[in-house]
């Protein structure tokens, strides 16, 4: 981790991996898997502190008095402010570097749970939500692509497939370690300090940030509003209408997990800070599970599987509502159908971005993410009130169901909604490996 590494800046203005044809393999590949390592690692324990918090903090909020519907509005506004941050974060890390921006997300983000923890009133608890989502919108995307700008044209599919999977599975690898530490925790610990806990993990992980991870050297000669403008329009486009139908489809289902499994959970078994541990443990398990079984599903393809999954994730938790499946049951099926979901959307975003305005896209779809993701805790709540707990629930996975037919439609009609963004290099190089600005995926990925 410590080792120092020598990068050479390529025309976006990142560095990359050298390629393997041009280098020893040993050298490269050693290279490449050392800084995946330090990725998966951050991935890993970023999760855990996260999930501190995603164990309890919908329990905190109703322990600190605020009714469904004030529910609704805290997490709704909490997200139209990461909203508001997300663009032009994702601007400053391609025009500055990825680094500094990770750096300053992860120390907000710590801060913000912290604050949210010592909290005793709901206006100084959503001061601490809005901080801790400042942060995270403003580091989401960095380590992604402070990594996937050093894999170079050579098996480029592949290796993105494969950086990837590791991060994801590593991420939800943290979430299982997080829900455990939260089950064994909570017998000694309220439910805000675990989140204070979390807090002071994502600081410290602000630190090593600084020293675990090269510096990305920027764009210097291109403007914020010109990276905003370029990734903005390349969004808009018919390029990209699937993908985007998709993100709105697979933040639905995760933003209705998120608000409906614990006051279900309290329906059925009542209040107990060790028990939402242990299903946040089984759900995050079933989620890394869903996550590695990619690696055999599509990952080839993800235009084809990813919305054919989407669609279903929603099912078995509706099913749970109405009391037709067992509550854990569908949960635990939402959460394995979200991390095989998962994983082949964030293949199919990476291989589509182009290097030089990865971070700056990877926040266009965030907006559409927080946008879905305030609408949807927003109408839940609201919905909750009015119809009960079931019949939200199913009004809500419509939605989602709605968006990945959506997406699976449009990925037929549109041939470039497929088509993969190729190396900087390759232009410059000239030698026909990319010719068609489109790289064609390995079925053998790892």
């Amino acid at each position: 981790m410590g080792r120092v590494l020598a990068w050479a800046e390529f025309p976006s203005g990142a560095a990359e991996f050298p390629d393997r044809k041009s280098t020893p393999m040993a050298s490269g590949h050693s290279e490449e898997s050392s800084l995946i390592a330090r990725y998966a690692s951050f991935s890993l324990v970023g999760a855990t502190a996260d999930f501190l918090s995603g164990a309890v903090f919908v329990t905190v909020l109703l322990e600190r008095g605020a009714e469904p519907w004030v529910l609704g509005l805290m997490l709704g506004s909490a997200n139209l402010v990461g909203l508001v941050v997300e663009a032009p974060s994702g601007a400053l890390g391609d025009r500055y570097g990825h680094r500094r921006l990770l750096v300053s997300g992860l120390f907000l983000w710590g801060t913000g749970f912290m604050l949210f923890g010592y909290a005793d009133r709901l206006a100084s608890t959503l001061a601490g939500m809005y901080l801790w989502a400042f942060g995270f919108h403003l580091h989401s995307g960095t380590l992604t692509a402070l990594v996937v700008n050093r894999i170079g044209s050579r098996d480029r599919s592949t290796r993105i497939a494969r950086t990837m999977w590791f991060g994801q599975v590593s991420g939800h690898s943290g979430a299982v370690l997080g829900a455990a530490s939260v089950m064994v925790a909570g017998t000694w610990l309220p439910a805000d300090a675990l989140i204070s806990a979390g807090g002071v993990v994502l600081v410290a992980l602000a630190a090593l940030a600084h020293v675990c991870f090269p510096r990305s050297p920027g764009q210097p000669g291109r403007r914020l509003g010109e990276i905003v403008r370029e990734s903005a329009v390349s969004m808009v486009g018919r390029r990209f209408l699937p993908l985007v139908a998709l993100t709105a489809s697979l933040t639905s289902g995760i933003a209705l997990l998120v608000v409906s499994w614990q006051p279900m959970l309290l329906a059925v078994h009542g209040e107990d800070v060790r028990r939402n541990g242990l299903m946040l443990l089984m759900m995050m398990s079933a989620l890394v599970a869903g996550s590695a079984c990619s690696r055999f599903v599509g990952r080839d393809r993800p235009h084809v599987w990813a919305p054919l999954f989407a669609a279903a994730v929603g099912l078995p938790l509706a099913l749970a509502a109405h009391g037709l499946v067992p509550l854990t049951a569908g949960l635990l099926a939402s959460e394995f159908l979200l991390g095989l979901t998962g994983v082949l959307s964030g293949v199919w975003q990476q291989l589509m971005f182009s290097d030089a305005n990865r971070n700056t896209m990877f926040s266009m779809l965030g907006m559409v993410s927080g946008l879905v993701r305030a609408l949807t805790v927003v109408s839940f709540g609201w919905l909750w009130g009015l119809l009960g707990m079931a019949w939200s629930v199913t009004s809500m996975i419509s939605v989602g169901v709605v968006a990945a037919v959506v997406s699976a439609v449009s990925s037929r009609l549109l041939p470039e909604s497929t088509r993969f963004a190729a190396h900087p290099s390759d232009e410059s190089k000239n030698d026909g490996d990319h010719s068609s600005g489109e790289s064609e995926p390995d079925e053998n990925a790892v």
